[in-house]
């Protein structure tokens, strides 16, 4: 019998490359979706809804990992993590590996997602934590800043703060051995690049890149604030951000680390090889 996965966010940033991942690594993939699709070679379509708890148990069935992805609509999930849990603790799931954020752990215990994270630690499934730092692929799939990118100027609420972001095929990876590889349960990895850059930094490698001129604006965080609920953007979605940016203003995102070398065994990519790559997002 070969190993099965089942992927929560299997078309998402994270999922739909850890699909790729496991499937060369002769994985069965259970892709968890509201409407699943049609079965593909190596991947069965099955229908997961976290408000729908119905729906936990048949997805589990005969899964030997999961990967946990929120949604991120969520405003809480600590209620129906806690039941998916234990939804894997009776099908017998044998490895999870969850998707965290790098600064997590250094936010107020109440924050929903250290709070996920406490379930997590707790749980009888061998379980490991990926906390990954600010993923390349803002400047490609998050559309305000591929926006800023097109229009010259980006404008997030970073201050002077370093990050060592990560290419998402990068945590991909590690998401793919820890759910493969025995070694990895109790452990919690913090993918990063290879390189501390600032915001302006950053838009400076776009900016060659790209062939235009892209500036960095740092904008303050009640500016930030306004403008994204000005926008339409949910209340708790907005508090996320906006900790994720305090956390990188106060430096808790500046230093790399070496996991995705020790996890997969080669060496993370760097900022400005992944945007020499992603000129085209920016036509």
């Amino acid at each position: 019998m070969g190993t099965t996965v089942l992927v929560l966010g299997a078309t998402g940033r994270t999922g739909r490359r850890l699909v790729a991942e496991l499937l060369d690594r002769g994985v069965v993939v259970r892709a968890a979706s509201r409407n699943p699709g049609r079965p593909k070679p190596g991947v069965e379509p099955v229908r997961f809804e976290w408000s729908d708890r119905r729906t936990y148990g048949p997805a589990l069935e005969g899964a030997d990992g999961i990967y946990q992805v929120l949604q991120p609509a969520a405003a809480d999930a600590t209620e129906d993590v806690t039941a998916l849990l234990d939804a894997a603790t009776t099908a017998g799931v044998r490895r999870l590996v969850h998707l965290s954020n790098a600064t997590a752990h250094l936010a107020d215990e109440e924050f929903p997602m250290r709070r996920v994270e406490h379930l997590v630690e707790k749980s009888p499934v061998p379980s490991t934590i990926l906390r990954p730092n600010v993923f390349d692929e803002i400047f490609t799939e998050y559309p305000a800043i591929v926006q800023g990118v097109r229009d010259g100027v980006v404008t997030v609420p970073a201050g002077d703060g370093r990050v060592a972001p990560v290419s998402v095929a990068d945590v991909a990876a590690v998401a793919a051995v820890a759910l493969t590889e025995d070694g990895h349960e109790g452990k919690t990895y913090a993918p990063t690049g290879p390189d501390a850059l600032s915001f302006a930094e950053l838009t400076d490698i776009v900016s060659a890149s790209a062939g235009r001129q892209v500036r960095y604006r740092p904008i303050a965080p009640d500016e930030f604030r306004s403008t994204a609920l000005g926008a339409g953007v949910p209340v708790h979605v907005v508090d996320f951000y906006a900790a994720m940016y305090d956390g990188i203003r106060q430096g808790w995102a500046a230093q790399p680390t070496d996991d995705v070398l020790h996890v997969t065994g080669r060496a993370p990519i760097a900022f400005a090889e992944y945007a020499r790559g992603a000129v085209g997002a920016w036509r």
